[in-house]
């Protein structure tokens, strides 16, 4: 399952080392939602140990997920934690009953997430020079989203 250094993509690697903290977010999200439907069909082929150790990367990408929003600053940190935590918590569930119902729902939130991050990178994609030259490592998502209660959100440091 893991490669070695010098079986890695040349392109993808140029590929992580050159993205935003948002792209990356997106990047490792969609891998996330791409290996749950390979874990579906590899446990329809009834390679239940391949398929334990991709779903094993699953839980890995999560973790790194939910790693990357603690923010005791930004008020939609606790909300985010708690989602993946919650999509942790499922992957746990999932892989002691191999519930491909519950495997096919860690799917398709994983898909509703990337479609998300995909519209915030499409968004900052649209933005002007000037957030880009901002002297923080984060984008400027501060009109990306549009909270119920008018707040909007914002990753900077």
């Amino acid at each position: 399952m893991h490669t070695g250094v010098n079986d890695i993509n040349p392109y993808l690697q140029q590929e992580v080392m050159s993205a935003s903290p948002v792209r990356l977010r997106w990047m490792l999200i969609k891998r996330a939602e791409d290996l749950a439907v390979m874990v579906g069909r590899l446990w329809g082929n009834e390679d239940f140990s391949q398929a334990n150790q991709w779903f094993l990367r699953i839980r890995e990408i999560l973790g790194e997920l939910l790693d990357g929003v603690k923010d005791e600053h930004n008020p939609l940190s606790s909300p985010i934690s708690d989602f993946y935590l919650y999509l942790l918590q499922m992957t746990f569930a999932i892989e002691r009953t191999r519930d491909s119902a519950r495997l096919k729902l860690l799917g398709e939130l994983l898909a509703i997430e990337s479609e998300t991050w995909r519209l915030v990178l499409e968004k900052l994609g649209n933005e002007s020079l000037a957030a880009s030259e901002s002297k923080s490592i984060f984008p400027d998502l501060s009109g990306a989203f549009d909270t119920a209660s008018g707040e909007s959100f914002s990753l900077e440091a």
